[in-house]
């Protein structure tokens, strides 16, 4: 199924964003731009960005499979809308912002 390799794929990207993260973090500390005491808070905060980030889009791909076509299109749909109406919201800001 393609959600199973875009997931897999999604996890391997993730695992190495996190690997890329935690190396940066040793050198900070390593060259003192990050205090010791701190090191495990930043590390905390990396690993929770990691869980949210592998958990989060599995559980939206498996609510999305469990939807009809009509819900899909409902969706998507009310998505346009809001991206409609938020173009929108901007235009007038950024004009009104000019004069």
């Amino acid at each position: 199924m393609i959600e199973t390799r875009l997931l897999s794929a999604w996890d391997g990207f993730i695992g190495a964003a996190a690997l890329i993260a935690i190396i940066v973090l040793a050198y900070c500390v390593m060259a003192g731009a990050v205090k010791v005491g701190d090191a495990p808070r930043h590390l905390g905060v990396i690993v929770s960005v990691v869980i949210l980030l592998t958990i989060l889009p599995a559980i939206i791909v498996g609510l999305w499979n469990a939807m009809s076509f009509g819900q899909h299109l409902g969706i998507i749909t009310f998505g346009i809308a809001i991206g409609l109406l938020l173009s929108a919201f901007r235009r007038r800001t950024y004009t009104a912002r000019r004069r």
